[in-house]
């Protein structure tokens, strides 16, 4: 079974967050199918959240039925980030999951999403801030791509920032096996998601259940 933190999931599938087909009704309907074991919001601005904006409000909507659901902030501020998931938090977050995997320009050209793998530094600071914001009870999760471009997948930039994250209290690290200039394109690359895997399981002394998971993403 798959664990963050604290929080038991029922199975070890999640439902991809998908830009337009994660709304509440989605969600809901594919939890009546059965095997979900966590759903996940739409990205979610910060600067929408605390504004209260109707379209970030529609994004971020949940239910009872709803549970356990991931809520999914993306930025470039520690502290806005921070309080965006404090406010995530207050309104039904299961899981707080840290997008550094959107290749989409509108994210990126505001240093967000996967534009986050071109500075360790800030994408690990933005996860400290709002480990620190959050309950204990309440995992951190993030996702990310393989890297910008081919040099940085070269380099080991995925596995070197998922320690990094791990290091200041991330829960579990989902792994599109693409990088940002890939975009949607080719196929997903598995031998980079496992570079991850190995690179976790090495430093935290777990190479199969009860570390730190490590979540496949692409081409399901």
């Amino acid at each position: 079974m798959l664990r963050f933190g604290r929080v038991q999931l029922a199975t070890n599938l999640l439902l991809a967050p998908i830009a337009g087909y994660c709304d509440l009704a989605w969600r809901l309907a594919c939890r009546e199918q059965g095997g979900v074991g966590l759903a996940c919001t739409d990205l979610l601005s910060p600067h929408g959240l605390l504004r209260g904006t109707q379209e970030s409000l529609d994004l971020a909507k949940t239910c009872d039925a709803d549970t356990p659901v991931g809520m999914q902030l993306y930025g470039s501020d520690p502290g806005l980030m921070a309080d965006g998931a404090r406010w995530a938090v207050d309104h039904g977050a299961t899981v707080i999951d840290i997008n550094m995997g959107c290749p989409v320009d509108k994210v990126t050209k505001k240093d967000g999403g996967s534009k986050l793998m071109c500075d360790l530094g800030r994408a690990v600071a933005i996860a400290a801030a709002v480990r620190q914001a959050l309950p204990d009870a309440v995992p951190l999760t993030c996702k990310m791509r393989l890297g910008w471009d081919e040099p940085a997948y070269d380099a080991g930039c995925a596995p070197s920032l998922a320690l990094r994250l791990i290091g200041v209290g991330v829960a579990g690290i989902t792994v599109h096996g693409r990088t940002t200039e890939m975009r949607f394109k080719g196929q997903c690359r598995h031998e980079g998601i496992r570079r991850v895997v190995e690179a976790v399981g090495e430093a935290t002394g777990h190479h199969g259940s009860g570390g730190i998971p490590v979540i496949g993403n692409g081409d399901v």
